[in-house]
């Protein structure tokens, strides 16, 4: 279950869950669907959560037949839709963790709009060796 909570934007998170990882990993990432039952686009340009130093969005990109993951500033959900974050596409890294996530843990993680607004979510954590169970 996601708990998700907004101020003004026409934002909500569904569907997310953050990548359980073996003891002695650092970094991890978040997925979610992103649904815009506004009129306008909403751009999302940070990411945070208690659960870790630092929160990025991320993308892997294709350039010249390799696919690398690299940092992006923003991403948009058009008015009226949804974007997801998922594996092999875009999603949020969750850098330099508190402590190590296991599978009945959640993670609180919140998303701040280019207007201000700010959206959480209190994520499961699904571990990566059952990942496929989910889709």
């Amino acid at each position: 279950m996601v708990l998700s909570a907004m101020s003004s934007a026409e934002l909500r998170i569904e569907e997310g869950f953050v990548r359980g990882l073996p003891p002695g990993q650092q970094t991890t990432a978040a997925f979610m669907r992103l649904v815009n039952d506004g009129d306008s686009d909403t751009t999302i340009i940070a990411a945070s959560s208690d659960s870790a130093d630092r929160a990025e969005i991320h993308a892997h990109i294709h350039r010249d037949g390799m696919m690398s993951m690299q940092r992006v500033d923003s991403i948009v959900v058009p008015a009226k839709t949804e974007f997801v974050l998922e594996p092999g596409e875009h999603h949020l890294m969750l850098i330099n963790l508190h402590r190590p996530l296991n599978e009945s843990d959640k993670v609180y993680v919140e998303l701040q709009t280019a207007a201000g607004d700010k959206i959480n979510a209190i994520l499961p954590v699904r571990s990566v060796l059952n990942e496929h169970k989910h889709h």
